[in-house]
């Protein structure tokens, strides 16, 4: 773990980096403790190799590997005039909202959900409503008939935003909600905006259901993804938005290109290049990921069976784990991080930036070597057992 632990450092790691010579366990951030592929390095060290790095333009090859990777991967028709780039999907989803929302607008979302997708809104003067999800023993569940109520009552919504899969609380929606989630938007006219990072992580006995199977060209759906989770590659800027709508996609490709967004740099264009166009390679890459997180996640599971104040929510993908900390002496979930990284050496996420609705939540991300997790989930039990959260 050692090595690990020096060679992010060395790289200047977000998740590792900020802590010093403190002994402290990072499980927060969303990135990986696994190196991206191997076939990507090989493929950046032969661009490097070549020694020419002036302006380059996005070749049709990439938009051609994009579009095969929705068609093998998620069974999606893309046209490749389908595709607009951009530096980061958070890029992608404010100039969206710039430029499809009107001032004083509103759009609807299910809580707890990724803090940015509310935040970035509410920055560009965006009313956010927001519908708790339900749980169940199944897990947590869209809460379709308060939808409908808002929607109804409130025409001054003008879209729903959709993490699919969800995040933090790890629903892989199905396609009978995610028809429902379409036919919601699509009744009332309204644009969907779905976050779609995750897609690739998916565990075994589920499938990922894009909102964009089936869907009409006149639908207002617009779908943020990237590499960026699924490769491990959220330092390398590079991130694609598919949009069917030829009306709203004239709108939004020179919104881009006013942002600057859609100047990816060499090595971005590279990446997207290299890893939707070799998709053997990365298929084979990603089945080995996954076997290794839903191992991690049956570790949890099994840690935490036996614990009476925490509760689990049920993960069917993802390398995020959504905790609640029954009957905690803390206050809330944000005390709940302080403790225990300043007394325990683990960094969490509090789940009140997530809004959390029913109790003191943390979430964990186990997209690390076994070791690493074992290491940090005992001194998480421990602070549980000496009732310090």
């Amino acid at each position: 773990m050692k090595s690990l632990v020096e060679a992010r450092k060395l790289t200047h790691s977000k998740k590792w980096s900020r802590y010093g010579t403190k002994d402290i366990l990072p499980f927060w951030i969303a990135d990986m403790d696994f190196k991206s592929p191997d076939f990507l390095a090989e493929h950046l060290n032969a661009r490097a190799k070549m020694n020419y790095f002036g302006y380059t333009d996005i070749p049709q090859q990439v938009n051609q590997g994009i579009s095969s990777w929705y068609k093998q991967q998620y069974g999606c028709e893309v046209k490749e005039t389908e595709i607009l780039f951009s530096t980061s999907v958070l890029h992608s989803y404010r100039v969206t909202l710039e430029t499809c929302i009107n001032a004083g607008g509103k759009i609807m979302l299910f809580t707890p959900i990724y803090p940015p997708l509310m935040t970035i809104a509410k920055k560009c003067g965006i009313e956010v409503i927001e519908v708790p999800l339900s749980k169940s023993e199944s897990g947590y569940q869209i809460d379709f008939e308060r939808a409908k109520q808002i929607l109804n009552e409130d025409q001054k919504v003008e879209s729903i935003v959709l993490c699919n899969p969800h995040n933090p609380v790890g629903r892989v929606w199905n396609s009978q909600e995610i028809n429902e989630v379409k036919m919601l938007a699509k009744a009332k006219n309204l644009y969907l905006i779905s976050d779609e990072i995750h897609g690739d992580i998916v565990f075994k006995n589920y499938t990922f259901n894009s909102v964009l199977h089936s869907c009409d060209p006149e639908e207002k759906v617009i779908v943020l993804s990237s590499p960026a989770k699924t490769f491990n590659v959220a330092g390398i800027k590079a991130s694609h938005v598919i949009v069917k709508n030829s009306e709203i996609r004239n709108r939004l490709a020179p919104a881009f290109k006013a942002n600057g967004l859609n100047d990816l740099d060499i090595f971005a264009i590279e990446t997207l290049d290299c890893l939707y166009g070799n998709y053997e390679k990365a298929f084979v890459w990603l089945n080995n990921l996954i076997e290794v997180l839903e191992d991690n996640y049956h570790y949890l599971e099994k840690t935490f069976a036996v614990m009476e104040r925490v509760e689990l929510a049920k993960s069917e993908g993802s390398y995020l784990a959504w905790l609640k900390i029954v009957n905690s002496p803390c206050n809330d979930s944000y005390e709940i991080r302080t403790v225990l990284k300043e007394k325990y050496g683990v960094d969490v996420h509090e789940g009140t930036i997530f809004k959390e609705n029913d109790g003191n939540y943390i979430r964990i991300n186990f997209g690390c070597p076994i070791a690493v997790l074992k290491k940090g989930m005992a001194r998480l039990t421990k602070a549980i057992e000496e009732n310090e959260i």
